[in-house]
């Protein structure tokens, strides 16, 4: 069976957009340009529809996205004229977007452009990854009890029989295989010291405390010595990364002192907890399973709060101090979630992201103060998510317009007409996980593996029982899910697809034409969507259009069809320094069939 869209997850820690050399302009729009560089990564790096991976497919290909980016720029032109960059949407999205950039900046300053390799290390290493050694070791999550254990140990004449003894701890017999990389090195660098029988001093990691003994050893295989050396440079400098990063935040925040305030701090916890409480109740989350709040449900939440609260100071900046609504706003971009509605659970919860928030925005201003925000790579980036918010922003509003003045004209839908229209039928996995979505890939050809796996991970409820399976619906539908199942053929997967901040992977296991009788009062409902839904698309093409030659645009033909692209499409995630992942290019909705309507305006008598 054919696939139609598995899209490739890959990760990025660093994505440079334009080298430093002159920028090739392959389309002009008002004064924005779009650089080949950005067009290249926009194209490989974003899921497009029914891209076919042929001479004259690609061609089409690479034309429906351009003029999808021209859109974005006009939309995003038209927007700044009007005063949405100052909006309180701009100031929730792209704010925490930009911060978040500088602060990548200064990691890259700080931290990543200082990491090194030298011979000595790499020779060292080397003899280190040309053997394997194998442990078995003694395990608890008590502090006190691995030290009685290890005297224990350390007075005994006979390993074995004194840790099958021991109390309040773990002794794992199956040896354990330690390689060089494979962990961390605190505990490797022991490991790696004892001779036979010999075992470590306790070690402290995420899930508790260890005793390692060493049972055996052996040389280490590798298929070549590329991937030895691969493996040893890239373990080296992980290491020198995660040391540059311990120093620089201990020395950069040893002497900070902030403070929030504490009644405010409660307050929030004391309003929250109704919230979670209800989410967990209406998604059915069983206990210590993940309760997430949504974009909306937040933004609810923060507009119920009262104003005066939301005016106050809640972080105590000495310079710029913090308001409990610009900290909601930063608080929301990242998202929130939880694992209990235990008030004492969720105080806990906000207290550490506060605090962490309290650091991200410390690195923030000292990299404003170094002028970061001005380097080519974070503006380049920036500005494209920039652009992004605006013509979505606008996008909406045009939206909401036609909604407006269809639902106040006199349109009469009732008749006796019976006419034919195609439905869908999709399975699908909303998560707001992408290693879900990867184990939905690797099982999406098997449509009944894939339902019994949505019946467990989906997030859509009222299809959850149904194993993820849709009733047949139109393509005015569901929103953007609706126009791609119109594209997609039987057995084809699509995905992932942002939604509200989940993503959404879905395969069309059937479509068939359905006589409607506009007579019912579902039908006439359902009528008057598909009439909105095509009214709207129609206003966003004529308003590209007027601003297309209001603004002018130029694209460079030959440029374009000269760019070599790979037709590999992929989701691809960047994670930023000292925190936070975003998708490396926005995503975009393909929108170009208003070029026909601006060319065929062009061919008409003046």
């Amino acid at each position: 069976m054919r696939k139609f869209q598995i899209i490739i997850l890959f990760v990025l820690f660093t994505l440079n957009i334009y080298p430093q050399k002159k920028e090739e302009i392959v389309a002009k729009v008002g004064e924005k340009i779009i650089t080949a560089e950005e067009f290249k990564y926009r194209f490989e790096l974003t899921p497009q529809i029914k891209r076919k991976n042929s001479e004259k497919g690609i061609k089409k290909a690479k034309e429906e996205l351009l003029y999808t980016l021209i859109a974005e720029k006009l939309l995003a032109i038209e927007a700044e004229k009007n005063g949405y960059d100052l909006t309180a949407s701009m100031k929730m999205n792209y704010v925490p977007m930009e911060k978040m950039h500088v602060r990548d900046a200064l990691y890259k300053k700080e931290i990543k452009n200082k990491i090194s390799l030298n011979d000595k290390k790499i020779k060292d290493c080397v003899a280190l990854a040309n053997k394997k050694y194998f442990v078995d070791y003694i395990y608890t999550q008590n502090k006190e009890a691995i030290d009685i254990a290890y005297e224990e140990l350390r007075n005994s004449k006979n390993y074995d029989s004194t840790a099958a003894l021991l109390k309040n701890v773990e002794f794992v017999k199956e040896p354990y295989e330690v390689t060089y990389g494979k962990m961390a090195i605190e505990p490797e660098s022991e490991i790696f010291s004892l001779e036979l029988n010999q075992f470590t001093k306790p070690q402290q990691s995420s899930e508790g405390w260890y005793i390692f003994r060493l049972i055996n050893k052996s040389a280490a295989n590798f298929k070549s010595w590329e991937d030895k050396m691969s493996l040893v440079e890239k373990t080296i400098k992980k290491r020198n990364e995660d040391s540059l990063y311990d120093a620089f935040l201990y020395n950069f925040l040893k002497d900070k002192k902030v403070t929030t305030n504490g009644s405010l701090f409660w307050y929030l916890v004391d309003s929250l907890q109704p919230l979670v409480e209800a989410v967990k109740v209406k998604e059915k989350v069983a206990d210590n399973e993940k309760i997430q709040i949504s974009d909306e449900d937040f933004m609810k939440f923060k507009n119920s709060l009262n104003p005066d609260s939301l005016n106050k100071i809640f972080i105590k900046f000495e310079k710029d101090p913090i308001s409990l609504n610009d900290f909601l706003n930063e608080f929301m971009f990242e998202g929130f979630y939880t694992y209990s509605s235990d008030i004492n659970y969720i105080a806990e919860h906000v207290n550490q992201r506060v605090k962490r928030q309290i650091e991200l925005e410390l690195l923030t201003r000292f990299g404003y103060q170094q002028g970061l925000e001005n380097l080519n790579d974070v503006k380049s980036s920036t500005e494209i998510w920039k652009n992004n918010y605006l013509a979505t922003l606008y996008r909406k509003d045009l939206v909401l317009e036609t909604k407006n003045d269809f639902q106040n004209s006199n349109i009469n839908f009732k008749n006796d007409s019976v006419f034919v229209e195609t439905k869908y039928k999709i399975v699908e996995i909303l998560t707001d996980s992408l290693e879900v979505i990867q184990q939905a890939l690797t099982i999406a050809e098997d449509t009944e593996e894939l339902k019994k796996f949505a019946s467990i991970h989906t997030k859509r409820n009222e299809v959850k029982l149904n194993g993820g399976e849709f009733e047949y619906f139109s393509e005015s539908e569901f929103g953007e899910i609706g126009k791609i199942a119109s594209t997609m053929e039987i057995g084809d997967v699509y995905g992932p697809l942002g939604i509200e901040g989940k993503y959404s992977l879905f395969k069309l296991i059937d479509k068939k034409e359905l006589k409607i009788d506009n007579n019912t009062q579902e039908n006439i409902e359902l009528t008057k969507e598909k009439i909105l839904y095509n009214k709207a698309i129609e206003n966003l093409e004529n308003k590209t259009v007027e601003l297309a030659e209001k603004y002018g645009i130029s694209v460079n033909e030959e440029l374009l069809n000269s760019l070599k692209l790979n037709n590999v499409q992929m989701i691809v995630l960047r994670y930023m320094g000292f925190g936070g992942t975003i998708l490396a290019f926005p995503y975009v909705s393909p929108f170009f069939e208003w070029k026909e309507k601006l060319e065929q305006k062009q061919k008409e008598p003046l």
